[in-house]
């Protein structure tokens, strides 16, 4: 079994690392990290494919002397774990490039500095081989669900026709976009979208409107939250386009993820962060079928999320839609994302 395994802590870095996946950066926690503490030079990480922390995953242990820094990514083969009682196993990992397969193939060294790290064995704990690593692997991926999600981009508004900037602007639906909502929810039941279905709905009118349109064919009762509103644009929102356009601070030439038009605004770190824990709460509850109503920024950076990018990434990648594009993003057992079809109309 070959994974991609991502790096958390390293024998540089003597303090306990956690990473912040909002902002994907690391920080140091008190005390110093087991391996330290053990003089094992090995480095740390997890299994991308497994999750990320805080969220459910699979800790792996890399049997190389490469030098990495945190956050760096290398492709290892499986080769054993240590077994614990609480569930907490560690796995071990090979990079590609070694000719061994099985923990028992490690040098007498470096089964010394593994007996080192975890010395203690209680009863049914303790290291084995590669056959009993990939049963843990299996029994992890068995547990996992299989995860449709649905994203809409709310139909036209008010503010597409007046000459107005929505954001937090509260505008309604035009009776244009709730015959396009509507159309929607004929389209999604053709999908085999229905009330099996569990919807979240920006609480902003023009959002909570396109769901219910949506509902009048789909009958799905939504959780209507402001977690997944628009980006709001402080003294922006809701102003005449020329206006903001007049009235905003300048912008440089360099792409400034902190770059807020008004000083009551949000820049695009702000809006990263306020939507990576609906990423989590989605990703890692029990739900398999979700369908997603909001807004175009919104919807762009909460696509990244799902399609496995970090916030460093959303100055080269968005994913731009038009009012009513339908999106559609499975999240497979296995941690494999397939992107059915990203920002489609449908009307």
């Amino acid at each position: 079994m070959i994974f991609t395994v991502k790096i958390e802590q390293t024998f540089a870095y003597p303090k306990r690392m956690k990473y912040i996946a909002k902002t994907d950066s690391f920080i140091a926690k008190p005390g110093d990290s087991l391996s330290y503490k053990r003089n094992v030079r090995q480095p740390y990480g997890w299994l991308k494919e497994s999750g990320t922390p805080p969220c459910e995953h699979l800790d792996v242990i890399v049997m190389t002397d490469k030098e990495y820094e945190l956050g760096d990514e290398d492709k290892v083969k499986i080769i054993g774990v240590f077994c614990r009682n609480d569930g907490d196993h560690k796995l071990v990992g090979a990079c590609l490039d070694r000719d061994i397969e099985d923990f028992s193939e490690l040098t007498d060294e470096e089964k010394e500095d593994m007996h080192r790290l975890y010395p203690r064995e209680d009863v049914g704990e303790g290291w084995f081989g590669r056959e009993r690593a990939e049963e843990i692997i299996k029994e992890f991926y068995s547990r996992k669900k299989r995860k449709i999600i649905i994203m809409v981009q709310h139909t036209e508004s008010e503010h597409h026709v007046n000459g107005m900037i929505g954001a937090w602007g509260d505008f309604e639906l035009t009776e244009r976009g709730r015959e396009q909502a509507f159309e929607i929810g004929k389209w999604l039941l053709k999908e085999q979208c229905d009330n099996s279905f569990n919807m979240y709905a920006s609480d902003l009118k023009r959002a909570s409107q396109t769901a219910e349109e949506i509902n009048k064919t789909l009958g799905i009762t939504p959780i209507i939250t402001e977690v997944i509103r628009e980006v709001n644009v402080g003294a922006g929102n809701g102003q005449p386009r020329e206006w903001y356009k007049c009235n905003k601070k300048p912008q440089g030439s360099e792409y400034n993820p902190d770059y807020k038009p008004f000083e009551d605004a949000e820049s695009d770190r702000d809006l990263w962060n306020r939507l990576y824990s609906f990423y989590e709460e989605i990703i890692s509850n029990d739900m398999e079928r979700i369908i997603i109503v909001s807004h175009g920024t919104a919807l762009s950076f909460l696509q990244s999320m799902l399609m496995g990018y970090s916030f460093k990434d959303i100055e080269r990648i968005r994913f731009n839609g038009n009012g009513g594009s339908v999106s559609k993003v499975v999240i497979e057992p296995n941690g494999k994302v397939v992107a059915s079809y990203i920002n489609q109309r449908v009307f």
